[in-house]
């Protein structure tokens, strides 16, 4: 018999997972780079190039936050609803959308799909794939609108019940996608530096988008339960992943804030002119942020070069798994950490939590980080060509930023040549969608059985 397959599962077998995954970015970044470039997109008497419109599509659709000019200067209220959506499917993926589409339509997945999902999701399974889609796409909406509630207790009062109401759900979508972007004014959120209602819901909904699906999930596995509450109880019955994220989290938000607080303390133009609770609280804000959400309170322009110098590093290591934020991950550098303590300590195992973790977590976290750092080095390369003018920290700064989707600036994206919008442009997608995505999706795997099966000669090499 001669079965014939559905477009989708040829599709699917002919590009695979990573393809599509990659081919599924590409496709929003250019549908929306064309809206956005249209006239009526645009406020009356500005004209942006495609060049520009392809570069706010990707940061929109990458999550990233980086613009060449101001939301509010350039977009009306059709071309900002545009930018809505753009967050909203990156923050999301499209191929999660689309699958949600067909299981609302009674369609099952088959496995083909159910791989992809797994992987974009970053899911350990693809057991139960439409309810933890189903599950993603309630919590999300849920915090959102929390969030655009509380928002907009500030914003309808200052803006009127419209305008007010639709700037809260901008703004909301936004931090919660870890977008960045925001239809207020110029300066991103230095008008509300110092308003606590702004800065803690803010950051709520960026730390809750940054934490990753699986912790959501967990935590609320374990919070319902009848017996008496206890702390110690609901620790130990939360899963490695999830202990790992709240802690790694945990202590890059505190020392984060700290070394802020401690460099910009006296800084006139950032933390100086505030009050110290205000200071604390700017710190903290700058330091969610870094978490790759890219709203600011201050001029970052202004920050003294050992803030940019430490915020690299805070930047590159980014959010969680399964989650809004990019990076590296949280976990990555929690792998990395681990392995250079066993080899301080030349233990025989590797172990966290009293866990012992299999040496294929360590390949695949060191694979992620040296992945990025080389497509780091060749980007601010090519961006140290490209823009000559401005200096290096600001330069790595920009780079650092776009490939872990954060979307802060030193006030050199406007100046940017064309070339390097392209280097970018490049390293926001790269970053969305995962650098070892990008190298599988552009390789046809093909595996030899012969190859695989030989067994070579051990050999020494001498290390440090």
């Amino acid at each position: 018999m001669n079965f014939k397959l559905p477009i989708r599962d040829k599709l699917l077998r002919f590009l695979g997972p990573t393809r599509m995954i990659a081919l599924s970015f590409v496709l929003v970044i250019l549908v929306g780079s064309f809206l956005l470039w249209l006239p009526l997109s645009q406020n009356p008497g500005m004209r942006a190039s495609y060049l520009d419109s392809l570069f706010v599509a990707t940061s929109a659709t990458c999550v990233t936050g980086l613009m060449p000019f101001a939301v509010i200067d350039q977009y009306n209220l059709i071309g900002q609803t545009v930018i809505i959506f753009l967050m909203q499917i990156g923050g999301l993926g499209l191929m999660s959308l689309l699958a949600l589409f067909l299981t609302l339509m009674r369609r099952k997945l088959n496995f083909s799909e159910k791989k992809m999902l797994q992987d974009s999701l970053n899911k350990n399974d693809a057991d139960n794939i439409p309810n933890f889609l189903k599950s993603i796409f309630r919590y999300t909406f849920i915090f959102e609108a929390i969030g655009m509630v509380l928002l907009a207790l500030r914003f309808i009062p200052e803006y009127g019940l419209t305008q007010g109401l639709y700037n809260s759900v901008f703004l909301s979508v936004s931090a919660f996608c870890n977008a960045g972007l925001d239809n207020i004014t110029r300066s991103s959120l230095m008008a509300y530096a110092t308003d606590p209602l702004i800065n803690f819901t803010v950051c709520g909904l960026i730390i809750t988008g940054g934490l990753g699906f699986a912790v959501w999930f967990d935590l609320r596995r374990v919070l319902p339960e009848k017996k008496k509450f206890s702390w110690k109880r609901l620790w130990t019955r939360l899963s490695l992943h999830s202990r790992l994220v709240l802690v790694i989290t945990g202590a890059l938000l505190g020392s984060g804030t700290l070394l802020i607080l401690l460099v910009e303390f006296t800084n006139p133009d950032t933390l100086g002119w505030m009050s110290f609770p205000q200071k604390v609280m700017a710190a903290f804000f700058q330091s969610t942020t870094l978490r790759t959400a890219g709203f600011s309170t201050i001029d970052f322009s202004m920050l003294r070069g050992a803030s940019l110098f430490i915020m690299l590093f805070y930047m590159i290591i980014g959010g969680s798994p399964g989650g809004t934020a990019g990076g590296i991950k949280t976990t990555t550098f929690s792998m990395l950490f681990v392995l250079i303590v066993s080899e301080i300590r030349d233990a025989g195992n590797m172990t966290l939590f009293k866990r012992t973790l299999p040496a294929g977590t360590f390949h695949k976290a060191f694979a992620v980080t040296l992945t990025y750092a080389c497509v780091l080095i060749i980007a601010i390369f090519l961006l140290t060509l490209s823009d000559p003018e401005i200096g290096f920290l600001p330069i790595a700064f920009e780079a650092f930023s776009a490939i872990a989707t954060v979307g802060l600036s030193a006030g050199v994206t406007p100046l940017l040549s064309a070339l390097g919008k392209i280097v970018i442009i490049a390293l926001m997608y790269i970053g969305r969608v995962g650098p070892i995505t990008i190298v599988l999706s552009l390789m046809r795997m093909k595996q030899n059985r012969k190859t695989n099966n030989l067994v070579y000669p051990h050999g020494d090499v001498l290390i440090g």
